[in-house]
């Protein structure tokens, strides 16, 4: 509707209607003008120049992202982008705290595989007041079990290895496997070097110990061994000390006398390109093998005592030296296949 024209002469209420009709368009006409003229404003305040090279000035809309999306106003784009990034931040951060827990749990495996070249490491072991939960294998928190100590171990270890035992009674089978040792000695806490293991029993009692594809020294000193009726089997026979497939491990002062005689059980066992040296008054009573070599395997016996054995050396394609005390065994030797049992030192030409 537009404004209308004023055709007769006459003023009259006819044109007085007329004229008041046309203010009212007027006014309305103005209203209109003025909200699309605040419409523009609030349209320019979002829009910005963007410029290039020599490319001329061009308006863009401020309301549309990088990625063509388009806000309702300026201020809600800003708002979204400024969430995005404080997420994006949030997120890094994560990141960077997961990498930290990464390399944190790597540096452990590194030390799980390897140990350290500083001082020797000194693992304690106490039946009575250690625990395997809150010890730490301090002499102020022990472990409660020889196993426990032997976990704590890492697969390559430059530095030397003690585990030293209180008094008590260790009814476990300890279990060394795959581990590079320079040395390791597994002993009494206390001082032992008075009790002679033929007259009396030693104070620290385990079950059995094996060392299974080691490589390194070992030492086991002054352990008796018992319960072999409810120990681990190998090749169908129980045992209380063993070392198979590597390593050299010496015995001294260690009391083999639980009577096994009339079952499928032996002292200590040497096979497959392993070595043994009994020695310093070690004791074998009442054993059905005492001694067992199997397989390349080498033993050297130096000084042990022993009586009321069945058998006391079985030589199986292994080579054993040294002798035996009289009386030690009803059967002193047995050697199947190549075995070779050398009872003195002699110089092959």
């Amino acid at each position: 509707m537009g404004l209308l024209k004023l055709i007769s002469n006459r003023i009259s209420a006819e044109w007085k209607e007329v004229f008041n009709k046309n203010v009212d368009y007027l006014d309305g006409l103005e209203t209109r003008l003025s909200n699309k003229d605040k419409s523009t404003n609030s349209r320019i305040d979002n829009l910005v120049l963007n410029s290039g090279g020599d490319s001329p000035n061009e308006v863009i809309d401020a309301r549309v992202n990088i990625d063509g999306e388009m806000f309702e106003t300026l201020q809600s784009r800003l708002n979204e982008t400024e969430r995005s990034t404080k997420e994006n931040i949030l997120s890094l951060k994560s990141m960077q705290s997961d990498t930290r827990d990464q390399v944190n749990q790597l540096n452990d495996s590194v030390a799980t595989l390897v140990g350290g070249g500083g001082e020797a490491i000194d693992l304690y072991v106490s039946a009575s007041i250690g625990s395997d939960q809150t010890g730490n294998g301090t002499e102020e928190r022990p472990f409660a079990t020889i196993q426990t100590a032997v976990n704590q171990i890492p697969l390559i270890v430059v530095q030397g290895v003690t585990i030293w035992i209180d008094d008590g009674v260790y009814l476990e089978d300890v279990v060394i496997k795959n581990i590079s040792f320079t040395t390791i000695r597994i002993r009494p806490q206390n001082n032992t070097t008075g009790i002679d293991p033929s007259t009396s029993d030693l104070p620290v009692k385990v079950r059995s110990i094996g060392f299974y594809q080691c490589k390194g020294y070992f030492q086991v000193s002054s352990i008796q061994f018992v319960d072999q009726i409810n120990g681990l089997l190998f090749e169908g026979y129980s045992y209380g000390l063993l070392v198979e497939q590597g390593g050299y491990l010496a015995v001294e002062r260690c009391k083999f006398a639980e009577d096994t005689r009339n079952r499928n059980a032996m002292g200590a066992y040497c096979g497959g390109m392993s070595a043994m040296n009994l020695y310093t008054t070690t004791y074998f009573y009442r054993q059905n093998i005492a001694i067992h070599t199997k397989l390349m395997g080498q033993v050297n016996l130096s000084s042990i005592k022993g009586s009321e054995n069945t058998k006391g050396v079985r030589c199986l394609a292994a080579i054993v030296r040294g002798t035996l005390p009289s009386n030690f065994a009803s059967t002193p030797t047995e050697v199947v296949e190549n075995g070779l049992i050398i009872t003195k030192g002699t110089v092959l030409s």
